[in-house]
This record gives C-alpha cells, structure tokens and sequence, in this order.
C-alpha cells in the first residue's frame, strides 16, 4: 500500500512539473521580481522617516544625544542607522593637571590613606550643628564623579527637619521588622549579629543631616520624553563613594543604610519624580563621645590586589 502511494505521488509531482510551461515560469518570475521592488521601496521610505540622532536638552539645561535604533529591514546597511545631523557636540578643552613632584605623591598618597583608614560605619551622633554650607560642599565633591554618557543621573536629598526624619526612619524600622523577621532569612541576621546592628535605627533622626541619594532609571526632557540612563546604578554608586570619602575627609563620620523594601515610600515621602529610585541613605555628623563601633579587621592589601 504504501509503495502504490509513493508511486502515485511521483505521479502526480510528474504530472505538474509537464504541465508547467514557460509562460508559468515568466509568471512566477514577474511577481517575485514586483515584492522585491515593493520590499525595496518600503524599505527607502522607512529610512527616511526613521527616527534621527539628535539633540535633547534635560529638565536642568543639560544636553545630551538622543539615540533611535533603527529595525533591520531589506535595503537598510549593514550597520547601524545613524544620521549626524545638527548636532551640538560638546567641545574639548585642554585638561590641566596639577603637576607634581613623585615624592609630593607618595605623600599625598599616604596621608589620605591614613586618614580613610580611620573611616568607621558610625551609629551614634554628637548633637553639634553641621553647617548647610559644609554640606553643600560634600554634595558637591560627589557631583564630580564619572558618569554613564556624562548623563549624571543623582540626585541628593539633603533632609535637616526633625519631622521628616522622623517619618523616614518610621518607614525604615518598619519594614526593617518585617526584613529581620522573614525576608532575610535566620542566616542573614546571624552573619551580622557581630556588627550589633538590628531593625532599630535611632541614627537616622540622631544625625543634623539625612542625605537620601536618588538613582534616576531616566531622564526626561523638555517635551516629556523619556530617555534611558546608562549604567546608573553604578554612576551612582561611585558618587555615593566618592561621598563617604569627602564626609571622612572633612571630619564627620557615617554609616551607609540600604533601606530594603521603603525605596517607594521614601520617594513618596519626599515627593520626588517616579524616575527616582532609593539608592542609600546616609545620615552625617559628627561622632557621639560615647560612639563605639565593632572589632573588625579589614583584609591586608594582599588579599585584595593582584599584579599582572
């Protein structure tokens, strides 16, 4: 049965394959040569109403390039769709470093050195003012670091009034509880039980200054377009570094709060764009007398580094 079968479709393909002649094949032909000109044209018209590489100004005034990728189509090359046209590219401008000598260097070196190496999480403030000014300054040293496209994308919210930090560190125990209890897990809280911290957080109202450091996802511009900011959680977290060091540097101490699940009632709290997201919180001061902090060993340099 299944050799009739065989037989009769060879029959049947034999049949078809006769009766085709060279009017069929011109046929066939002209309509496979009309969809590749109508590809080919639909092709043209979506590049020239594709989206350009432009300038887009931020909310702030700051300029940066707005980048359309294009979807591969028949026609299109091989490379990326990008069109230069009027665009306002930032000008260079001669780097001036401060020379100095390889000895003056080394010092420099050391002398930061020893004074980072005193830098402690400290828990407990003393009640001294800490000026607005010296803030500014810290905020300003963190504004310096390096960024994803040079988009910046921080934002640092400076918090001196007793009735919001109140209510942020509300927030914060709150869900600390619940962490400590059942989302960290018995594990979590043992690996910390050395460093004698817990959901309790009196800091956050103990210290003149809150500083709640923002991440934005992205940027919006003067016509309320989105656009993407690169690499932001680590632009960020480089500011927020480079902060700890300048708070070191200038005599005040700190101790980074990572607020687990209260991100989006802090930004409520204070009212700030959905872009933003809660990075870290960093209550600043300066040390209580009575401050105590672990007996903890950092690793020597030659744990950490390799040589290649």
């Amino acid at each position: 049965m299944n050799a009739d079968k065989m037989h009769k479709a060879v029959g049947l393909i034999r049949t078809f394959i006769y009766r085709i002649d060279q009017t069929h094949v011109n046929a066939f032909c002209a309509i496979a040569v009309t969809l590749f000109v109508l590809l080919q044209l639909r092709s043209l018209f979506r590049k020239k109403e594709s989206p350009r590489l432009k300038s887009v100004s931020t909310t702030d005034g700051k300029k940066f390039l707005k980048v359309e990728m294009v979807d591969k189509k028949v026609g299109d090359n091989d490379d990326i769709l990008c069109e230069y046209e009027n665009i306002d590219m930032s000008k260079e401008v001669l780097y001036r470093a401060v020379t100095i000598s390889d000895d003056e260097a080394m010092l420099k070196s050391q002398l930061f050195y020893e004074k980072m190496k005193r830098r402690r999480s400290v828990r407990s403030f003393s009640t001294r003012p800490v000026s607005p000014k010296l803030i500014l300054n810290l905020i300003k040293t963190a504004g310096t670091a390096p960024s994803g496209a040079n988009l910046q994308p921080w934002t640092f919210c400076i918090i001196g009034k007793a009735d919001i930090k109140s209510r942020i560190r509300a927030i914060v125990e709150a869900e600390e509880q619940i962490n400590y209890s059942r989302r960290m897990g018995a594990r979590w809280v043992l690996d910390v039980a050395h460093l004698n911290v817990n959901w309790c957080k009196p800091y956050l109202t103990e210290a003149p200054f809150l500083i709640v450091i923002m991440k934005q996802t992205y940027q919006i511009d003067a016509n309320g377009e989105r656009h993407p900011t690169y690499y932001n959680e680590i632009s960020v977290s480089i500011a927020a570094g480079i902060l700890i060091a300048a708070i070191q540097n200038a005599g005040l101490v700190t101790v980074t709060t990572t607020p687990l699940n209260a991100g989006h009632s802090i930004r409520d709290l204070l009212n700030r764009p959905k872009n933003e997201k809660v990075l870290l919180l960093l209550p600043v001061g300066y040390p209580a007398e009575s401050a105590t902090v672990p007996d903890i060993k950092r690793k020597v340099v030659e744990e950490i580094i390799r040589f290649y």
